[in-house]
């Protein structure tokens, strides 16, 4: 079927507007927009967002066993540096990987990846045992639960335990560094072979793969919103903010905007050029707009914008504010649910997002 194009409405040049003290994209009146198809949303979602976020994460995610090498075999005198450049590589992959998987489709749920390398929260008791097993490899690795490894594992082994040069828990901490060096580079690859995938002539494919991403892109709403911002700052309570994810490494707010990066790419436009169908990312306020949806297109727009401005605004401590970010996710979840999902013919069912 060959592409044919809605116009958008005068009305929607009042999308220029501030929402929320957030400026939204302004999409020009009268601007042809193209009538998007599920091939041409699959393909522009792999080439231009999965296989480069994908890529990113494995070019971080190899530098990281070579710094946490460098600090196993550093002296006593250079032990504090390469113990920062240890941290400030983990911090990078842990970005690169929060984007990537804010929305996990895929090879990062058929891989269990999730639960692979970013099983929150790490058991210390587990970790220490794991140490003391001393791992020589990556058959022996299998053989150690995935509390005990992964980003959450490593985080606590960088920060909550720091790790000295020459001893039994920096090679451990390399061996967990490789596996998600590991899983880096299988993501990475099968992402690529999805971008390379020619969606237009499997639409039969590319129906239920979309369904899939509407779905996990709800879930993914959910899991940022529950599981890593409003669950542990609730059992958190007044006691301190340890329970929160990334706390030891003060990267949870930054990991909360990393992970929103995601799901708001998918989301929405974040500028006023109109997707190429095939080519480009074609987010799914756009694809709305393609099928001449613009009022509920407005609203998703509305929603994230709201969110964009409350995470981007959070601070240290400030519980208030942070509940107030999860109750926008929480509106746009439901908004999604009972009429994106619907306009879209798309049935939301379980979703296995957070991989737990």
């Amino acid at each position: 079927m060959k592409p044919f194009f809605y116009f958008l409405s005068a009305a929607l040049a009042a999308l220029g507007a501030l929402t929320a003290g957030t400026a939204l994209a302004q999409v020009p009146a009268n601007v042809a927009v193209p009538f998007y198809t599920p091939p041409a949303f699959m393909q522009g979602l792999h080439k231009q967002w999965y296989a480069p976020r994908a890529a990113d994460f494995a070019k971080e995610a190899a530098a990281l066993p070579v710094a946490i090498e460098t600090l196993c075999a550093a002296d006593a005198a250079g032990g504090a540096a390469a113990l920062a450049q240890a941290r400030t590589r983990w911090q990078s992959s842990v970005l690169a990987w929060d984007r990537l998987s804010a929305v996990a489709i895929g090879p990062l749920v058929q891989r269990r990846s999730l639960r692979q390398i970013d099983f929150s929260p790490a058991r210390p008791e587990l970790i220490t045992r794991a140490i003391s097993a001393a791992p020589a490899d990556a058959k022996a690795m299998e053989r150690i639960g995935t509390p005990a490894k992964g980003f959450p594992a490593l985080e606590w082994l960088l920060w909550t335990q720091p790790i000295a040069p020459a001893t039994p828990a920096c090679r451990y901490a390399l061996r967990v560094a490789l596996e998600i060096d590991d899983e880096a580079k299988a993501l990475s690859q099968a992402f690529a072979a999805l971008a390379a995938r020619d969606w237009a002539a499997d639409e039969e494919a590319a129906v239920p793969a979309m369904s899939e991403v509407v779905n996990q892109w709800v879930g993914g709403l959910e899991r940022l919103r529950w599981a890593r911002m409003e669950k542990p700052l609730r059992s958190a309570g007044a006691k301190s903010a340890s329970a929160l994810p990334r706390a030891a490494s003060g990267m949870t707010l930054q990991s909360w905007a990393a992970q929103w990066e995601g799901l708001r790419a998918i989301g929405v436009t974040r500028d006023a050029a109109i997707p190429a169908p095939g080519a480009d990312l074609v987010p799914l306020e756009m694809y709305l707009r393609g099928r001449g949806l613009n009022p509920l297109s407005n609203k998703l727009a509305q929603n994230a914008a709201q969110v964009t401005q409350q995470i981007t605004s959070l601070k240290p401590g400030d519980n208030p504010r942070t509940l107030a970010a999860t109750r926008s996710l929480s509106a746009t979840k439901r908004l999604a649910e009972a009429e994106l999902a619907p306009a879209l013919e798309i049935n939301i069912g379980f979703s296995d997002a957070d991989g737990d």
